[in-house]
């Protein structure tokens, strides 16, 4: 598999857990459709060691009910660029996530923050310049 697009009819379903989803799927290039999901609450090593990614779109995704965010892109070494809506926002309380960017070497935030092993935790799921260093570029619309 190296190209995945999640169907628009995914957007029915008010609860989506992506736990593991590509986990270790080296081959994989392209994820496509990541805004048809809502209620996605827990995204723990979704993209684990997909290191055939070198960006990927969040565009669409709402962030408000994320609360784990555990390894989501860990061991995403070939990952350079993560677009989201200029307005992503993770809520205020409730949020983990240890390690969520673990080893992402090649990521650069929009602003240009550059990954830094002591910046992998969820704290860095933001865009790049709002309210500090982040990983996310804000995708124009």
């Amino acid at each position: 598999v190296e190209a995945v697009g999640i169907a628009p009819d995914m957007a029915t379903y008010d609860h989506v857990n992506t736990n593991y989803w590509f986990y270790g799927h080296q081959a994989v290039t392209v994820v496509e459709g990541m805004g048809n999901l809502r209620g996605v609450r827990e995204m723990q090593h979704t993209f684990n060691s997909c290191t055939g990614l070198t960006e990927i779109d969040l565009s669409g995704l709402d962030p408000s009910s994320l609360e784990d965010l555990a390894y989501t892109f860990g061991g995403c070494g070939s990952l350079v660029t993560i677009w989201a809506d200029a307005d992503w926002a993770l809520p205020i309380s409730g949020v983990s996530g240890f390690q969520t960017f673990y080893q992402c070497t090649s990521l650069v935030g929009g602003a240009g923050t550059t990954y830094a092993s002591s910046r992998a935790g969820y704290q860095y799921m933001r865009i790049d310049g709002v309210g500090g260093a982040g990983y996310l570029t804000a995708k124009s619309s």
